[in-house]
């Protein structure tokens, strides 16, 4: 059984949605290059962590940078699919899929590998996956890769049926249900701990990890001016993270993934095909 939590109402993401068509932008070079970040953080939490990408990329390209949050995974992948953002950073099987079935072309990827981890609160008497048999487990959109990567765990051992799958909008929003006893366990990755706001409660350890899988990969909507496409690539991949400050998709030195990665990332990308699908 699969519960979904709805995000909270922010503003200034709906005024953000509110961008000019494709064509008007292609037709206005002066208009801010639009992207648009998976919406794995409440997007207040988001747009901080990316803030000194979107700088770094505003002073390498000479040009202004709007970077926008999305509702849910499914709403960020519709938009991308109908080309109303020039880029979008993008989980990676379904990065993929836009490469793949949508004509997006690759700009950068982030994290070559984070781990998929199970969380329980610090004083949870769990000690193994079968004490999560009849239990609430909190992860993502199904469209995510941790919780593709989750629900693939749980089929495994056999839990699939006898848990109730609660989607909650973002990794921040996930531990503060944790801590309020909402979920009994969390499926998230690594370096997403690492990119929370202060004030997220930290009651968890961890019960177990349950797989690797690379970080988000940025794309590039089809049309996008070649010009444009190459100058963006270009400011990606010149992007020096912060030492001081630990690993995420927001703070990773941006690499081109060869061919070979890529493709492991084909069956994943099925998974993405039929998820929006609504299989």
């Amino acid at each position: 059984m699969t519960r979904r939590l709805n995000r909270r109402t922010w503003l200034g993401a709906a005024a953000a949605l509110a961008l000019p068509s494709v064509a008007s932008r292609a037709q206005d070079a002066s208009a801010p290059i639009s992207i648009s970040l998976a919406p794995f953080l409440s997007p207040h939490a988001l747009l901080a962590a990316f803030r000194p990408l979107r700088e770094h990329l505003e002073l390498a390209l000479r040009h202004p940078v709007e970077m926008v949050s999305a509702r849910d995974f499914r709403s960020q992948a519709d938009a991308v699919r109908g080309g109303r953002h020039d880029a979008a950073m993008l989980p990676a099987h379904v990065a993929r899929l836009a490469m793949l079935d949508w004509n997006h072309r690759l700009l950068a990827a982030t994290l070559d590998s984070l781990r998929v981890q199970v969380l329980v609160r610090s004083d949870s008497p769990v000690q193994q996956a079968e004490a999560l048999r009849g239990q609430r487990i909190g992860m993502g959109d199904a469209l995510s890769l941790t919780a593709t990567v989750g629900r693939q765990w749980l089929r495994e051992q056999g839990l699939a049926a006898a848990v109730e799958v609660v989607e909650l909008p973002s990794v921040n929003s996930a531990l503060h249900a944790l801590d309020r006893g909402e979920v009994v366990s969390v499926i998230c990755g690594d370096s997403q701990l690492n990119a929370l706001p202060p004030q997220t409660p930290r009651n968890f350890r961890v019960l177990a990890s349950i797989g690797e899988i690379p970080g988000p990969m940025f794309v590039g909507r089809p049309g996008l001016p070649e010009a444009r496409r190459e100058a963006l690539r270009a400011a990606l991949l010149s992007f020096t993270p912060n030492p001081a400050r630990p690993p995420t998709a927001a703070n990773a030195k941006l690499h081109v993934p060869d061919a070979a990665q890529l493709a492991r990332l084909d069956p994943l990308a099925v998974i993405a095909r039929q998820v929006l699908a609504g299989g």
